[in-house]
């Protein structure tokens, strides 16, 4: 289309473009059919694909989406090159989880694997970092499971599909609040007797001063111990 030929005014091309209005048609059958098609391949792939997604499940739907596309309302397009296509994918991807169940190497190379933020009150910062994972991110995460300081956490596991896993400890330890600033004094009781790091959440005496030993930071406050009230 030539520069002289766009007309800011010109509606029939701004709703139509330079297809004929009976595309419309067109277009609604297609999409029918495509998404009776896509209904039908997600339901085949399992109830897997309903819950939480792996890495793989992941990429088989932002695939189906790419499928989809271009034969829903591309005119020169046909919809049965769309459907192979689903298919194909589908047989791929059942086949591949299959494959999981052969070797544990290959579902490692493709899935991912399970690693360790937090371990005894102490964040992994390596870990955090490998894994892209602010700690803004990860307190966020931490209070959507009801934790106010790390104290609380024996382990918090990344899973594969990106899920964070938390198991607590029964009787909560001294550790650093995970709490907005302003919400800390009001809802957590300071523990006196001991400093914490910042960073990472390591517990040292009320009298270091150095570098932490896990993380190298050298920045302490007093860590939390209890709660004034729930909630």
């Amino acid at each position: 289309m030539e520069k002289e030929d766009v007309e800011i005014t010109d509606w029939y091309r701004i709703l139509f473009g330079e297809a004929p209005p009976e595309i419309l048609i067109e277009v609604s059958i297609r999409a029918i059919i495509l998404y009776i098609s896509l209904v039908f391949v997600v339901r085949l792939l399992g109830k897997r694909t309903n819950s939480i997604l792996t890495i793989t499940e992941r990429a088989v739907f932002i695939t189906l989406g790419a499928i989809v596309a271009m034969p829903m309302h591309g005119p020169a397009h046909g919809i049965i090159i769309g459907m192979v296509v689903l298919l194909t994918v589908m047989i791929l991807q059942r086949s591949l989880t299959r494959s999981f169940f052969i070797s544990k190497k290959w579902e490692k190379l493709m899935q991912g694997s399970v690693a360790t933020l937090i371990k005894d009150t102490v964040i992994d910062v390596k870990q955090i970092e490998k894994h892209s994972i602010s700690r803004q991110q990860l307190f966020e995460l931490l209070r959507e499971k009801e934790i106010r300081h790390l104290g609380q956490v024996k382990r918090a596991y990344i899973e594969a599909s990106g899920t964070v896993s938390i198991y607590k400890y029964k009787e909560p330890k001294p550790g650093l609040s995970i709490l907005p600033q302003k919400d800390i004094d009001i809802i957590i009781l300071k523990d006196e007797k001991h400093s914490v790091c910042s960073w990472c959440g390591t517990i040292v005496d009320k009298n270091h001063s150095a570098e932490c030993p896990n993380c190298r930071h050298q920045h302490w406050v007093e860590p939390s111990k209890e709660f004034l009230k729930d909630g």
